[in-house]
């Protein structure tokens, strides 16, 4: 089975016919997308930073466009309330587009789902570290499936003596009982499934991350390596809309982030009542937001699955570009010089072919 996996999306309109990497979607068995934007005809924000909407009408395009799964657990998936993903959901099922990571009770969100491909059966599950307040599906309510993360400040005074201003460092763990049920819908899905594919919100965006800190949360690793363990073959990272390293873990594939694919940025708003806090978040939008991949990857009937990248641009319309030669060079080296950082094994061919040594 190949499955083509691809970052951060939001479709609010018919691309344009310039939008050359868009057949990239078709290039695999399986095409699994990150549905940043909840499908929404009635705009009733929440109040955070920033939140997300797009017709419902334009779920239609997602499955025009050869997107077979999207995943939902985001911190955007709640955007416009409860009502907001049970929409989503409702527009999603009429256009035949599968999703996972959100649902009616916490056991529908966390169940994913299953499709059949090349004599295959795969099982996509979809859960969310970057929850905002009330997102979380429960029993009764609606929502997302949560891996939330348990956060504490690190301080130390003779640093912070000699270098006035430097940020505390963020440790932070993920929830044991919520790994345990994410392992749980895991394994459920290995019993019936014969591959499985973890897609996982998390990170954090380098404008909101100093150099000294990143790319990954203290969390990622520990995280990304039990869901491996648990039986997952490869974990598709979205959230910080760059690209971040990968790594192989045992037999399994951690992409910790795929980066945006497809982003008309137009459709973020800012509540009117929102106070943030002055974060340069506007950094988010320029340099790395533009730069990132397609990721093609190959799972044979049993061993390890085999990875290759292919480096698109977004334009100024937030849609698609497959890379010139000379982008795609610089594109793979700065992923081999990330991935080195956590596996000094990882190497990239200059088509885009990942080795682990």
């Amino acid at each position: 089975m190949k499955i083509m996996g691809v970052g951060d999306t939001v479709l609010a309109r018919t691309p344009g016919p310039e939008a050359s990497a868009l057949p990239l979607l078709r290039r695999g068995d399986v095409t699994i997308a990150n549905l940043e934007a909840p499908l929404v005809d009635v705009d009733s924000p929440t109040e955070k930073e920033m939140t997300i909407g797009v017709p419902t009408a334009t779920a239609p395009l997602l499955a025009d466009l050869g997107i077979d799964v999207v995943s939902l657990a985001t911190n955007h998936a709640l955007d416009h309330g409860t009502e907001g993903l049970l929409s989503t959901i409702e527009a999603l099922d009429a256009a035949g587009v599968r999703h996972a990571g959100g649902g009616r009770t916490l056991a529908e969100a966390e169940r994913g789902t299953v499709v059949e491909a090349a004599g295959s059966r795969g099982a996509v599950l979809s859960f969310c570290s970057t929850l905002p307040p009330g997102a979380n599906a429960t029993t009764t309510r609606p929502g997302i499936a949560p891996i939330r993360i348990d956060q504490s400040l690190a301080l130390d005074g003779i640093t912070l003596q000699e270098q006035p201003g430097t940020p505390p460092f963020l440790r932070t763990a993920a929830q044991e009982a919520d790994v345990a049920r994410a392992e749980d819908a895991i394994r459920a899905a290995r019993r019936t499934a014969d591959r499985v594919v973890v897609c996982l919100h998390w990170g954090v965006p380098w404008a909101y991350l100093p150099d000294n800190q990143g790319p990954l949360a203290q969390y990622q690793q520990p995280l990304g390596r039990r869901l491996v363990d648990a039986g997952a073959d490869v974990v598709i990272g979205t959230h910080p809309h760059c690209l971040h390293p990968v790594e192989r873990w045992n037999d399994g594939l951690i992409l910790y982030s795929a980066g945006n694919f497809l982003f008309h940025a137009a459709e973020i708003s800012v509540p009117e009542l929102y106070f943030p806090l002055p974060y340069q978040a506007s950094r988010l939008f320029t340099g790395r937001w533009f730069d990132s991949a397609a990721f093609e990857i190959d799972l044979p009937e049993r061993g390890p699955g085999r990875l290759r990248l292919v480096p698109i641009t977004l334009d100024a319309k937030g849609e698609p570009q497959v890379a010139t030669s000379d982008f795609a060079e610089r594109t793979l080296a700065a992923f081999e010089r990330d991935s080195r950082e956590i596996d000094e094994m990882v190497r990239l061919t200059p088509d885009g072919e990942v080795g682990f040594g």
